[in-house]
């Protein structure tokens, strides 16, 4: 009998909402690429890497490179970690212009085109509120309406003043606070992916804590890598298959963080334009060209109508979107238009 080939990422603690499906039913032939895979700790969550590739050696240095550049983008914008050039920024700029890092000030700035280009849905300001809610702590709770109050004067993208000549990052309010939450793990699939390409590899995943993955190319004897979407709700029922091949995902839900109060669930992702916590939408994700771009879109496609939201996606024309809208337990799942070939609803 020839052997077959399988490797399957199942659901756990640090992959609350995506499994990869992978299978090769071709022989496993010795001068077929073997799947490597590695994995870490970050930013609070497992970061892992796959590698198909016919040498071992250059496989295992290249997931080590991967990691090790999530780990220095980790240490860049964490905000947990007072030493963080983010963490310093936050504490700086409210009170003179930061002189940010090349990398800091373009990461501020790509934020700053993501906030425009949704219609101000997308916003890393927000880390007051979040804050207030107490979604940066294992604890939240529900905040009393002045800290609401005083969390909402200190959001908005607005309050931020960039120069590029100086590269200079200045907050206009105390208590601004930047989260990088919201498309730091979509940087930093986006930064180990350059380098595993840079390094030879021709294949591979960057999975970002289950709810940002990267793709190159694809598995040996498959059109793409093949992501099973999941009903938090109900985990073994899959909503819809990704076919992630050169692109990257993006997946935001009540799931991942949320505060429950008697029968009330407020949801840890909030409408920068009202300052309150997103209603009646379960999880989106989104299928584009980086992580980067994935994450931010997903923030827009919680947020905005499907009507507001297709206005958005006009700027970027190679995006995929898959909701499940209103209660998790609801089925009312909806897809972006002419996404079949990308987005392979389940019945």
């Amino acid at each position: 009998m020839r052997p077959i080939c399988r490797g399957v990422l199942k659901t756990s603690p640090f992959f609350p909402v995506l499994v990869l499906i992978l299978a090769c039913a071709a022989p496993c032939m010795a001068a077929k690429p073997a799947l490597h895979r590695d994995s870490r700790i970050l930013m609070g969550t497992l970061f892992e890497v796959q590698v198909y590739d016919t040498n071992a050696v250059r496989a295992k240095g290249a997931m080590t490179a991967a990691l090790d550049e999530m780990a220095r983008v980790d240490r860049l914008l964490s905000n947990y970690n007072p030493a963080s050039e983010l963490s310093r920024m936050n504490e700086e700029a409210p009170k003179a212009p930061f002189r940010a890092s090349d990398e800091l000030f373009n990461f501020v700035t790509a934020c700053r085109r993501f906030y425009d280009d949704t219609e101000g849905t997308f916003d890393p300001t927000v880390g007051a509120l979040v804050r207030a809610w107490g979604f940066f702590s294992r604890q939240p709770g529900l905040p009393n309406a002045e800290q609401i109050a005083a969390a909402k004067l200190a959001t908005g993208f607005d309050k931020v003043r960039l120069d590029p000549g100086e590269k200079t990052i200045r907050y206009t309010v105390a208590g601004l606070e930047m989260d990088p939450g919201g498309i730091g793990k979509g940087y930093a699939a986006d930064r180990a992916t350059e380098i595993l390409k840079r390094l030879g590899i021709r294949a591979a995943m960057v999975n970002a804590g289950g709810s940002s993955i990267n793709a190159i190319g694809h598995p040996p004897g498959q059109r793409a890598w093949r992501i099973a979407i999941t009903n938090p709700a109900n985990p073994a029922k899959t909503l819809a298959v990704v076919l992630l091949r050169d692109a990257a995902l993006s997946t935001s839900g009540v799931s991942q963080q949320s505060l429950k109060s008697g029968a009330h669930t407020y949801s840890h992702i909030f409408d920068p334009r009202t300052g309150e916590p997103v209603e009646n939408m379960c999880q989106v994700t989104v299928v584009t060209q980086n992580g980067t771009a994935a994450e931010a879109l997903s923030k827009a496609a919680f947020i905005l109508s499907r009507e507001d939201l297709a206005g958005v996606l006009l700027r970027y024309p190679d995006s995929h979107v898959l909701r499940l809208e209103g209660a998790c337990a609801s089925n009312s799942v909806w897809v972006t238009p002419r996404s079949e070939s990308v987005i392979r609803r389940s019945n």
